[in-house]
């Protein structure tokens, strides 16, 4: 069985405008051929969508009609981006970006990108960075851009910048002292405050750096995070860039003396490998990696 639009725009112009005469002095037809289609169509179904006399519509006649008005706004909106495409003012970004680059980095691109794109769509979207890799897997995004793993294969990949991440406490927290002497017995007595905690599965235990804290507090949002570190309710990792620009960053110390107190890492872009990029796609790759150069 087979929708067809002209039968749903003709049941939705009935349902809109009360009437048959109505409806086909809308859709200039004539009031026969409104009658057949919503005929052929309730035949097709099995089933009423109107009651006649007074007009009234059924259950299924106002599913029909939210489709049909779901499918008329994907019409104007395929027409308008087929204008667009047509006078070379179309093009989307989808772009998924992490808590640090969305504060730091994102508004100074995405003014640059609108200002060259003024008829751009714009879908972005803020992950942890875990969470951006499965994001660009998914499809859900068409690239990523933030810190990546030692192994990528499923990507390609645009480096832009390196990043160290530090793990740092507040001088005022009630451990401060000894996390400085001997941080190895404190560890396990301290939260960890981060922004995403994965499955145990997803890595081989000897990369869990999260089981040598108490427990692990998952904040999303980087300035709660700050805020909490600052106040000495636990330890976190946090970049050269937020120890550099961020007033709450004052009061934080580097927690010395561990194989992973700092972490180097490689941030950029990234999507999935051989994948031809949209236009609005190479767009901001091309300003990232001018931006960058």
């Amino acid at each position: 069985m087979r929708l067809e639009t002209q039968e749903m725009r003709v049941l939705a112009a009935v349902i809109e405008m009360n009437g048959f005469k109505r409806a086909a002095e809308k859709l200039h037809i004539s009031q026969s051929a409104v009658s057949q289609a919503i005929a052929g169509l309730e035949r097709k179904l099995g089933q009423k969508l109107l009651q006649r006399k007074p007009l009234e519509v059924t259950e299924a006649g106002l599913r029909i009609l939210t489709y049909a008005q779901h499918m008329a706004r994907e019409e104007e909106l395929l027409v308008n981006d087929l204008g667009d495409i047509k006078r070379g003012q179309s093009a989307k970004l989808s772009l998924a970006v992490n808590s640090a680059i969305n504060r730091y980095h994102a508004p100074e691109l995405l003014k640059k990108y609108c200002e060259q794109n003024p008829f751009a769509r714009l879908q972005i979207e803020e992950y942890p960075s875990r969470q951006i890799i499965q994001a660009v897997v998914a499809g859900a995004v068409e690239i990523g851009m933030g810190p990546f793993q030692t192994h990528m294969p499923a990507f390609d990949c645009q480096p832009l910048f390196d990043e160290v991440r530090t793990l740092v406490v507040s001088r005022h927290h009630p451990f401060a002292e000894q996390l400085q002497d001997d941080p190895e017995v404190v560890l396990p007595q301290v939260p960890l405050v981060a922004s995403y905690v994965d499955d145990p599965l997803e890595r081989p235990a000897m990369q869990r750096i999260r089981d040598r804290f108490s427990r692990v507090w998952e904040v999303r949002s980087i300035t709660l995070r700050l805020e909490l570190l600052a106040a000495g309710y636990g330890v976190g990792y946090v970049s050269d860039m937020v120890l550099a620009k961020e007033p709450l960053s004052a009061d934080l110390l580097v927690v010395e003396g561990l194989p992973f107190s700092r972490i180097a890492r490689s941030v950029g872009l990234f999507y999935r490998k051989d994948a031809v990029l949209s236009a609005g796609a190479q767009t901001f790759l091309d300003l990232c990696t001018a931006r960058w150069s």
